[in-house]
């Protein structure tokens, strides 16, 4: 039976996305313009810290750090489709790029839901339910922040011997999330949270296998983004042994502590400050709050550069698309 459901709520989910009218292209094209606008921001804003940051950095670090952030960037567009196909919408790896990267400047605005919001707005066209693609938002930080706090207790401790008693409170709030995550404690609070929105249920509720494949993901996106800081702290002149867990440990806790930041666009402030704090223990303080803002500044621009690539590939295909229709 389950079987038979997955296979009709999949077909459903359509690759080819519908026509829009022209009122909503409007709409969306403003949309994205003004996310475009706070991600820019949110690097000029900055602009005399990165200035500096840039004359300390040795220069092949800057071009090095920015390929593994290109990569986490990919695997957390794994994650994303993973765990929409485990909730029932299983959508093409094109579509799920285009409606992924272009979200991905939403965390720059505050108020930490436009990413999703925008998720939702784009999903439509290929008609994934909206319950499905919030349910998969805000599931997303969950795993992204159990993960990335689980991978902070692994590695922290391998370079600072006091990791545990600085950060004890990890060891407290790891347990209830992870506990949170089970399959069947999970789709119970979902459950209930969609009957009293007065929502139908999901077409499939989360499973082991698709929050394993999902937490998989992530822990690589963790280890791509360990590496683009360990990448800069050498290229701060950091010990490149001892700065490895400390890279890969100190920016998954820093990350998750910004994401649990409800408000701030994409952590802004308290991701930055953890980061300094960590990193601090191989490079002097100030060389590790200029990782801090040089690090947001190449992500920011990984994040800009494939939402604009799937812009023009996506405006390639309208362009396309009217051209055939036109000939027929």
């Amino acid at each position: 039976m389950s079987t038979v459901s997955e296979q009709t709520t999949e077909a459903a989910v359509s690759a080819t996305p519908a026509p829009v009218s022209r009122k909503r292209v409007w709409f969306r094209r403003v949309m994205l313009v003004l996310l475009l606008g706070f991600a820019v921001a949110a690097i000029v804003t900055n602009r005399d810290g990165l200035a500096e940051a840039l004359r300390e950095t040795a220069p092949w670090a800057i071009p090095a750090a920015f390929v593994p952030g290109l990569l986490a960037l990919g695997t957390s567009l794994g994650q994303w489709r993973s765990l929409l196909a485990d909730v029932g919408s299983r959508l093409p790896w094109r579509p799920a790029a285009r409606i992924f990267f272009l979200s991905q400047l939403g965390k720059y605005v505050p108020g930490s839901v436009w990413s999703i919001l925008t998720q939702m707005e784009l999903s439509q066209q290929h008609n994934v339910p909206k319950r499905s693609v919030l349910t998969v938002g805000v599931l997303s930080i969950a795993i992204a922040v159990t993960t990335g706090l689980t991978v902070a207790v692994v590695m922290l401790p391998f370079a600072m011997p006091d990791a545990l008693a600085r950060y004890w409170w990890v060891l407290l709030v790891l347990p209830v999330l992870v506990s949170l995550l089970v399959p069947a404690v999970l789709n119970r609070c979902l459950g209930l949270v969609l009957r009293l929105a007065r929502r139908d249920p999901l077409p499939k509720p989360p499973s082991w296998r698709g929050l394993g494949t999902t937490a998989s993901f992530q822990f690589t996106t963790w280890l791509l983004l360990g590496v683009h800081a360990w990448i800069l702290l050498i290229g701060l002149g950091a010990p490149a042994l001892s700065a490895l867990p400390v890279a890969i440990g100190g920016y998954a806790l820093a990350y998750s502590v910004g994401q649990m930041a409800i408000g701030l666009p994409a952590g802004a402030g308290v991701r930055e400050a953890v980061l300094t704090l960590v990193m601090s223990t191989v490079v002097p303080a100030p060389a590790a709050l200029l990782l801090a803002l040089l690090s947001r500044a190449l992500l920011t621009l990984v994040d800009l550069t494939m939402a604009g690539t799937q812009y023009v590939i996506g405006r390639r295909a309208t362009a396309k698309a009217a051209e055939v229709a036109e000939q027929a």
